[in-house]
């Protein structure tokens, strides 16, 4: 009690207490953690939430000493099952406990300390008043993330975005966060794909040992696309370089002359393509709209779905 009580004050440092507060065993607050303390009693835990600003109530392990100074999460506090910890309302406490910061109030960011030298008390810096800014990740501390100065919080990124730098954020004296790390989109993640950024088009070119087009949109929804679509000639320009100038028969994802978006063919491709419900390999079959690109002058064609074998298949990866 000495950081609220002066020297002589032994009523001060001596609280008649009737006891502890409220407790909720089997709970914690996972958001809202203004400050972890280790090693720290249950009663200097109370003590701690009473003269720190926005601490409305308390975690605590009792196994690690562990205390957490919790406030009002603004989205509403997530509380888990947690058999280690307990919970408690600071309101359920004697106000005793904070000595004479009992009334003492300090702005955010602050708690309230005794200056040992006039023995006045004074708001000092004690934690980062905000979030950290870290976009596209996610806290990857045990019990949630705490605010402490100059105490580094453990993050990782979200799905389908990668880490660049170190996994941290710092919260700083006097009380700023310093972001170590950037989490961004993973372009073309899985393995074999090739972007465009002009186009924001992610491809890849499979072969197999001879599939129909509905095999093919298979292998393509395997790896998590599609058979890829060709909206524009743009995207077009793009996949005949890709495929070069020694391309063979490729199914792509083309039906009934819509593409797999759902969008239908636009006429820019009328010089280009020639898509007729008609396969003359198998002249007497009737689903013959499924799209191919051929070598020919004539690149853009339909041909049989379920019955022709084509070796090459193109596949996409939609991206947002």
């Amino acid at each position: 009690m000495n950081d609220v009580c002066s020297a002589d004050d032994d009523t001060c440092k001596k609280p008649n207490l009737s006891g502890v507060g409220m407790i909720e065993k089997g709970k914690c607050s996972k958001t809202g953690v203004l400050l972890r303390f280790h090693h720290l009693p249950l009663l200097e835990c109370a003590k701690e939430c009473f003269i720190t600003s926005q601490c409305t109530s308390i975690n605590y392990r009792q196994n690690w000493k562990l205390c957490d100074l919790v406030m009002v999460d603004p989205d509403g506090n997530e509380i888990d099952a947690d058999p280690s910890c307990i919970k408690s309302d600071i309101t359920t406490w004697k106000k005793s406990l904070a000595g004479k910061c009992a009334d003492y109030k300090c702005a955010k960011g602050k708690k309230c300390q005794l200056n040992a030298k006039d023995n006045e008390l004074q708001c000092v810096d004690a934690y980062c008043k905000d979030l950290p800014p870290t976009s596209n990740a996610a806290i990857d501390e045990p019990f949630g993330l705490r605010r402490n100065l100059d105490t580094g919080n453990k993050y990782k990124c979200k799905n389908d975005y990668k880490m660049e730098g170190k996994p941290f954020a710092v919260c700083q004296s006097p009380g700023h966060w310093k972001v170590l790390f950037t989490c961004t989109k993973v372009v073309c993640s899985a393995h074999g794909y090739t972007y465009d950024e002009a186009t924001n088009t992610c491809i890849k070119l499979v072969k197999t040992d001879g599939s129909t087009w509905m095999n093919a949109k298979s292998t393509c929804k395997k790896e998590g696309g599609d058979l890829v679509s060709i909206s524009t000639m743009k995207k077009w320009n793009f996949i005949i370089r890709y495929l070069g100038e020694n391309r063979k028969n490729v199914w792509i994802g083309l039906k009934d002359k819509k593409w797999m978006t759902g969008e239908d063919i636009n006429s820019v491709f009328d010089n280009i393509s020639q898509l007729n419900n008609f396969d003359p390999d198998y002249e007497k079959e009737t689903d013959n709209t499924c799209g191919v690109i051929y070598r020919s002058p004539k690149p853009l064609q339909d041909a049989n779905c379920n019955i022709q074998k084509y070796k090459w298949l193109l596949c996409e990866l939609l991206i947002p």
